[in-house]
């Protein structure tokens, strides 16, 4: 039987420890990203678990409350579709009912409105039936997993003769591609951030969360120059096993010297010389070919994995969903103006 301790000031030097003995954990699982979330987003209040059995810690339960509105809160086990979930140590038993259920009585206490799981593509398949077993509605989703096996030129070889071209592109145009911990370098890559989400039409995340995880050295930020000018960067996620690729930027009128190509093959090229087994090429959203065809292009393998949700309270929920636009466009513009 598991029991579970909160997270908090006195006992939170044994996540990190725990949390790489447990397979397949990345970033999103690590105590930097709940304290960079929670300091950049005051809607987010951590409410992290240790797992124990026989008073022994055996792995973590990683998860937030956000409350976009007063009285309307929602629990969910990692924010933007990230992984969350139950994680446990190798040969630890499997046994999440405990677990789930203690989640779902401390809804009815405490009135969240909505339970929401994201799991890797791992518990995804082991856990998944369950959840759905007892009225968790499934939506699916999917990254690209890139395996490194450490050699770089194995990898190099295996990728699309039009990826080799363009890195070679890159090259020879004198584009080049470093990490950086500059200030400077950041705002520029920030601003150039800012205008790639404004031309997909997504929501950006805020440059203090990315100076935070930079801080606490679970980010590096590389960045491609041109001519001693910044055209394209990518902040990308290093922790336990797994490199994770996460934000990326270029400016399009520079495009055509492939910069994108070379900050990819070079942070590849990081992975297998510090020996992380995975790179993370991110979710990508089911209609967006061109993206998906991008990241195969490195040999990447589609990798499936789910959320599992459900309702507490259906009103209040209802009331979240209707004000979620325009608070979204709100935020949009805060970060925009900023």
């Amino acid at each position: 039987m598991y029991t579970v301790e909160s997270l908090n000031p006195q006992n939170q030097d044994k996540w990190d420890a725990i949390i790489q003995q447990c397979p397949n954990t990345t970033a999103f699982q690590s105590l930097a990203w709940r304290d960079a979330l929670a300091s950049a987003f005051k809607q987010l209040t951590p409410v992290y678990m240790l797992v124990k059995q026989h008073d022994a810690v055996i792995g973590g339960l990683p998860a937030f409350v956000f409350q976009p509105i007063p009285g309307i809160r929602l629990w969910h086990s990692m924010p933007w579709n990230l992984f969350g979930g139950i994680h446990l140590m190798d040969n630890a038993p499997t046994n999440p009912e405990a677990l789930i259920t203690s989640v779902e009585t401390a809804a009815v206490k405490k009135r969240w409105c909505e339970i929401r799981w994201t799991l890797t593509p791992e518990h995804t398949t082991t856990y998944g039936d369950f959840l759905t077993e007892i009225g968790y509605e499934r939506t699916n989703h999917f990254t690209h997993l890139l395996k490194t096996d450490g050699d770089v030129d194995t990898l190099w070889h295996a990728y699309n003769k039009r990826v080799r071209g363009a890195v070679r592109k890159a090259e020879k145009s004198g584009v080049v591609v470093s990490n950086t911990d500059s200030e400077e370098a950041l705002s520029t890559f920030y601003d150039i951030y800012l205008m790639t989400v404004k031309r997909l039409g997504g929501t950006p995340k805020p440059r203090v969360l990315m100076q935070t995880l930079l801080q606490r050295k679970i980010a590096k930020l590389a960045i491609a120059t041109y001519r001693d000018t910044i055209i394209a960067g990518l902040l990308y996620l290093c922790f336990n096993r797994t490199m994770t690729l996460w934000c990326e930027a270029s400016v399009p009128a520079f495009l055509k010297y492939r910069p994108n190509n070379a900050i990819f093959h070079y942070i590849i090229t990081q992975a297998c010389h510090e020996k992380y087994e995975w790179i993370d090429f991110g979710a990508s959203p089911p209609g967006n070919a061109g993206l998906i065809a991008h990241k195969e292009q490195y040999r990447s393998t589609q990798t499936d994995f789910a959320s599992y949700t459900k309702v507490v309270s259906p009103l209040k929920r209802a009331l979240w969903t209707q004000s979620e636009g325009a608070l979204r466009q709100i935020y949009t513009w805060m970060q925009r103006s900023g």
